[in-house]
């Protein structure tokens, strides 16, 4: 049994489960209705999970990543991503370990330990493996009793001086109406379509090309595209980097006349990952069914893993960061809020 710990309050309710320390079940009222604007997987509580594993088998509506991302290999990518994967690119911190490799880190795995409830707020933790550079991760969720909104905050103590990719994992759910959700990232310096594809065959987006506008993104096959307008007309999965933003998203769904919005201090998260999977996977579990996008605040690169993003890679090179100093004196807070616009 997956343990979990509620809060309701006057604006809404939410879940928060010992598994992967992953928000669940939130709903919010607002303007005289409830609204639920999270995503969760369809095979949670059903018989169809078969081929779900780790994180997959249990990914619900938001959670943190400590490291972000998960190993990949050089010939997975196009240049000139692949000197960041290659055996000889230089790290700032070559002892990774294990618990490094995992999809999204330990903790989206893990099980978590409640530290304190009262009504307004649950906190929770978990220990990393005494291998790992990571000591304990905290993490704190605070329902705002005055709106429809929830305040975060991630607590990363290290065991040593080191260096990670870091990143925050909301999962939005998307409509069934073509281009009903509008997304508004806010400034950022450029944008970089993922590397490897992400999905071979399937993926429309330019592998690897830049651009400067969510509205106007190369295709593989020639020519731009929007992709601020979700969810997609044609299925596929794509996954698009937005690089030196400004802390902030807002995302309007036209079908529900509703909208949110995501800040977070972009000092420390440079980044806005847009995971946009529009019923691409046809493979179990997703069998081409998924449908939602992640809103991910990242220092890091892509969901390359540790080694691309402590490397030099085409994103560092650009000035943005895409990993986090952390160093056992300073422990590492990130704060965040998700709020009904």
């Amino acid at each position: 049994m997956n343990e979990r710990w509620h809060l309701e309050w006057p604006h809404g309710s939410l879940a928060v489960y010992a598994k992967g320390g992953m928000l669940g079940n939130v709903e919010f009222k607002h303007a005289g209705r409830r609204v639920r604007p999270f995503y969760e997987v369809p095979w949670l509580e059903a018989a169809d999970a078969a081929g779900a594993q780790g994180l997959v088998a249990h990914m619900r509506s938001e959670f943190p990543c400590v490291p972000f991302g998960v190993p990949y290999r050089p010939e997975q990518v196009g240049e000139p991503w692949r000197a960041a994967l290659s055996d000889s690119a230089a790290h700032f911190d070559p002892e990774t370990e294990g618990s490094d490799d995992l999809l999204h880190g330990y903790g989206a795995i893990g099980e978590w330990k409640l530290v304190a409830q009262r009504a307004d707020e649950i906190r929770i933790a978990i220990d990393y493996p005494a291998s790992s550079a990571i000591a304990r991760v905290t993490r704190v969720i605070r329902a705002d009793l005055a709106a429809p909104a929830i305040d975060f905050a991630l607590h990363i103590e290290a065991r040593r001086q080191t260096s990670r990719p870091l990143g925050l994992h909301p999962n939005l759910a998307l409509p069934s109406l073509a281009g009903a959700l509008r997304i508004d990232p806010g400034a950022f310096a450029f944008g970089m379509v993922h590397p490897g594809g992400p999905e071979p065959g399937v993926s429309r987006a330019r592998a690897g090309a830049q651009f400067s506008r969510l509205d106007h993104v190369p295709l593989g096959a020639g020519g731009h595209a929007a992709f601020d307008r979700l969810p997609l007309a044609e299925d596929t999965e794509e996954i698009l980097q937005l690089c030196g933003v400004d802390g902030r998203v807002t995302m309007t769904d036209d079908a529900a006349g509703v909208a949110y919005r995501l800040k977070w201090d972009a000092t420390v998260l440079p980044s806005l990952l847009l995971w946009i999977s529009n019923r691409g996977r046809r493979y179990a579990p997703w069998n081409g069914r998924n449908l939602c996008v992640g809103v991910e605040p990242i220092a890091g690169a892509f969901e390359l893993g540790c080694q691309a993003s402590l490397a030099a890679n085409p994103i560092n090179a650009q000035g943005v960061a895409t990993a986090v100093a952390l160093d056992p004196a300073a422990p590492v807070t990130l704060a965040y809020r998700f709020e009904v616009c």
